[in-house]
């Protein structure tokens, strides 16, 4: 079903769901002119107990904004080594020439986060695919992955948390050494990657947006004091910034809380979600009106007990935002479009979710007249879940 808010309520309408296999997950969206890409991981059929020891595959299919329908799905590449995770999820991406660019994890060695970012490259819609081999260009058999991507020139724009500076097993082992910020340049191959910041949170996801000429990346940093809140880096006239704070919340925890920022851009308007602790734990939202140089003050959207998780995105001049929250007995996911002060006008809840991993991370994008929001359904025999939503006529 698909769900459309109209006039003071949300009508269910009868609509295409994505075409997913049970037990889908890791859905990912990247818009596009005529509406949206969405990949995600399924077990592959003959595998369809959905361990980690199965076939997966790796899949697209493109929603029509005009026709409401979706694509036939299409396997990018069928494997048993994905590195299948509720949080780090395969990307897709539209290249400036108009390719698809999907990334995903695969093992690159025996230990439990030794693992490398694929990726492949399509001319032709997804039709056929041109393995490029890896985004990260090293051969150390620690962590990558947490990929963000934007178009730049004829190729995208990449950016991941990359683990080579790590020893032992990973943030989980007894080793040392740092994750790191790095980026390269997808076109027909994969360039040569630059760091852009030497020590990071170890397993947040990303953020990246273009602003004009410009790129932003949001991450969670990581401090000498164990200080992990959200930091900023621009790239201008072909060089990268020295990060800077998104916002001091100064949320102080000895481990990775597994929840990164979520931005979109309109202009040079950013819009910013992410998850923070300490004294006001929740989600928090803040806006840029110069190309993510300096932030509103953030403001809490949802419960202080939400499990966070955001997407955001912008569509009619607002940015609309999807986390996970606190419901009293089960979790939910809520939605709302932020007033242009950044208040929300009217939250609402869209789904009941799971209370653990399964949930994942839902994620949203502008199509047509709506935005599209797509989760990991409840019930994991379902799959993936999807709506459009469109706000009350009512709203300001």
């Amino acid at each position: 079903m698909i769900h459309l808010a109209l006039a003071a309520c949300i009508q269910v309408v009868t609509a295409p769901q994505p075409p997913c296999q049970p037990y889908a997950m890791a859905p990912a969206l990247c818009p596009d002119s005529a509406g949206a890409w969405l990949s995600w991981l399924e077990p592959a059929p003959v595998h369809a107990t959905a361990t980690s020891d199965d076939v997966w595959r790796l899949r697209v299919s493109h929603l029509n904004a005009s026709r409401s329908s979706w694509s036939p799905a299409i396997t990018v590449t069928q494997r048993r080594n994905f590195f299948v995770n509720w949080a780090d999820t395969p990307q897709i991406a539209v290249a400036g020439d108009g390719a698809l660019i999907v990334t995903w994890l695969q093992q690159s060695g025996p230990g439990t986060y030794a693992y490398d970012i694929g990726v492949a490259r399509s001319t032709d819609r997804g039709a056929t695919w041109t393995m490029l081999g890896t985004l990260n260009d090293d051969r150390t058999e620690t962590e990558h992955g947490f990929v963000s991507m934007i178009p730049e020139g004829d190729g995208v724009r990449a950016i991941w948390l990359d683990g080579r500076a790590m020893t032992g097993d990973g943030h989980a082992g007894e080793g040392g050494g740092d994750m790191a910020l790095r980026t390269a340049l997808i076109t027909d191959h994969v360039g040569v990657s630059s760091i852009l910041d030497p020590r990071t949170c170890e397993c947040c996801p990303t953020a990246l947006v273009r602003v004009g000429e410009s790129a932003c990346a949001l991450y969670r940093d990581r401090g000498a004091s164990e200080r992990r809140d959200m930091s900023v880096v621009r790239l201008s006239e072909g060089v990268w910034s020295s990060p800077t704070d998104v916002h001091r919340d100064n949320w102080i925890i000895a481990g990775c809380p597994v929840n990164g920022p979520a931005a979109a851009a309109d202009g040079d308007r950013v819009a910013a979600a992410w998850t923070s602790g300490g004294a006001r734990p929740g989600v928090r939202v803040a806006l840029s009106s110069d190309g993510g140089r300096s932030f509103t003050a953030p403001i809490h959207v949802g419960t202080p007990q939400a499990l966070g998780r955001p997407d955001i995105c912008w569509h009619e001049g607002h940015a609309w935002v999807c986390w996970l929250d606190d419901a009293g007995e089960a979790p939910v996911l809520r939605w709302t479009r932020l007033a242009d002060d950044g208040t929300p006008v009217k939250i609402r809840d869209l789904a009941g979710v799971s209370a653990g991993r399964q949930s994942g991370f839902p994620a949203l994008a502008p199509v047509g007249k709506a935005v599209l929001a797509i989760w990991t359904s409840e019930d994991p025999t379902q799959g993936l879940s999807a709506a459009v939503l469109r706000h009350s006529l009512a709203d300001p």
